[in-house]
């Protein structure tokens, strides 16, 4: 498989579009975009994409820590979980893509009591620098300090896709969860202009989600061996917020700025798409969901970063 090429997916885009990838905008504004047909759009774009499909996804956690369930779903369990922040990379047999970038230590505040690897975080510096494009879930700090914080700024920058709605919230930032960019910072990324879907190479494509933030998105992977994942994000914190499409707690969800009624319609698809058992739901936080993946075989721990 050659080098991504940007142009092409956009191409590739452009031509499904009408076809497969747009209702007729009475039906799409009833229904909405997470519709039940979503999945089905997302698949043929993917399959669209010609080119050698990634071999594995694997996981990096940056930070780990826990705390009560009723802490990230509003739900009354008070039992004490474990809670990461990680990072993702999409493996082909000579390249990758990141999905995330972390955060630094010093991005945790000096009476955290969570548990910072920094060997883990110079590794994942590593992966976003040769990296082939990276990608950002969300634009909170949790998700995209290691690019805006990182040693290797200028080469990170470069190959960091933003979406326009990440791109505006890095330079008017709302008052918690956001760094500010300057526009001479902000001018090193390439932006991504889409609405719904974008095929960003075979086997993966972007899914627009505003809710979380403006700039949320999910991140759909098919691997070579037709195994399927769905990177989630910040849309549930820990998996019985999938399970029973319920979202954070009221108080937390207002001070991170969600909108709650754009989530609702987001969970609701995730938790039918997780039902139907032939997709691996990817969280970004849920520490317990992800070590069961990689005990399963369907995502592999730390990254990959020899050269093929």
């Amino acid at each position: 498989m050659g080098r991504f090429d940007l142009r092409s997916t956009l191409i590739v885009a452009a031509a499904l579009g009408a076809a497969t990838l747009a209702l007729p905008a009475r039906l799409a504004a009833q229904a909405g975009p997470f519709s039940d047909s979503l999945m089905d759009r997302v698949r043929a774009l993917a399959r669209a994409t010609t080119g050698e499909r990634p071999r594995s996804l694997h996981v990096l956690k940056i930070v780990e820590s826990a705390g009560p369930l009723s802490n990230y779903v509003a739900v009354p369990d008070s039992q004490r979980i474990p809670s990461c922040y990680s990072a993702f990379q999409i493996r082909w047999r000579d390249r990758w893509i990141v999905v995330d970038a972390g955060l630094d230590r010093g991005a945790l505040g000096p009476t955290t009591r969570a548990q910072f690897f920094q060997d883990r975080y110079d590794r994942l510096q590593l992966a976003l620098r040769d990296a082939e494009h990276v990608v950002l879930t969300h634009e909170h700090l949790d998700h995209a300090g290691g690019v805006e914080r990182g040693p290797y700024f200028q080469q990170v920058a470069a190959k960091t896709l933003l979406t326009e709605e990440q791109l505006h919230a890095f330079l008017n930032p709302p008052p918690r969860g956001v760094t500010r960019l300057s526009p001479d910072s902000a001018a090193a990324f390439p932006v991504l202009h889409y609405d719904l879907l974008y095929p960003l190479a075979p086997g993966v494509v972007l899914i627009k989600a505003p809710g979380h933030t403006p700039g949320s998105q999910f991140v759909y992977v098919q691997l070579q061996n037709g195994r399927e994942l769905l990177i989630l994000g910040d849309l549930a914190w820990q998996s019985e917020g999938i399970a029973g499409a319920v979202q954070k707690p009221e108080t937390t969800s207002r001070n991170l700025g969600e909108d709650r009624e754009s989530l609702q319609p987001e969970l609701d698809w995730a938790r039918r798409v997780a039902a139907r058992g032939d997709i691996a739901i990817v969280l970004s936080h849920d520490s317990r969901s992800l070590d069961a993946l990689v005990h399963r075989h369907v995502i592999a721990s730390d990254f990959d970063l020899r050269p093929r």
